[in-house]
């Protein structure tokens, strides 16, 4: 399928995985995809969700948000597993920038990859920053990647576009997408009609 995506919507995937390296992730998901979406504000659908107050800015703090305890290495289903044993991470987070100053749980990189100081209480480094390898995609994401596909196949393109990356996730059910699109003030259904309606007007 890979081999039918343009130029723009296979930026769009490995921008993705480097946005996950970027914020400390060790999985690639919707949100990633958004954000790699979000950098070419101008892209065809993309400049539908700018109208609507998206930005890059405005998506990392939401996924940030969503995702508690973002760049500290933990995935989603730790931080949920953590908090059902009483342990806030975001919290945590709050209480070691207060005594070790900011962004103390999140060491910065060396540019040969090591880091330039040890992690605190031992946190693991995501598996991209271990490996320096790819980052591996959840199976949200990659179902958003397959349905684009089909956004593609339905407005009869032949090429799969950004925007059909961007319709992929705008039709997404799943909680941390809903979520995410909750969190940024977007409706779904109606961003996806103004995308449609672009789109429309760009053929």
């Amino acid at each position: 399928m890979f081999e039918r995506f343009s130029k723009e919507a296979r930026n769009t995937v490995i921008g993705a995985q480097e946005v996950s390296r970027d914020i400390r992730h060790s999985w690639v998901g919707t949100e990633h995809l958004l954000l790699a979406l979000l950098a070419e504000p101008q892209a065809p659908g993309t400049a539908a969700l700018v109208r609507h107050g998206v930005t890059a800015e405005s998506c990392r703090a939401a996924v940030t948000a969503l995702v508690a305890g973002g760049g500290d290495g933990f995935e989603a289903g730790d931080t949920e597993a953590l908090r059902a044993f009483g342990i806030d991470l975001d919290e945590v987070r709050r209480r070691t920038d207060r005594r070790f100053g900011p962004g103390a749980l999140d060491a910065p990189r060396d540019p040969g990859g090591k880091d330039s100081r040890p992690r605190l209480f031992g946190l693991r480094r995501s598996r991209a920053e271990r490996t320096g390898g790819h980052v591996p995609f959840t199976g949200r994401a990659k179902k958003a990647l397959e349905l684009s596909l089909r956004e593609a196949i339905a407005r009869n393109d032949r090429r799969i576009g950004s925007e059909h990356l961007l319709l992929a996730l705008l039709r997404s059910d799943d909680p941390i997408t809903t979520g995410l699109f909750s969190r940024l003030g977007v409706d779904p259904r109606e961003t996806r009609a103004a995308v449609l309606a672009d789109l429309r007007k760009a053929a």
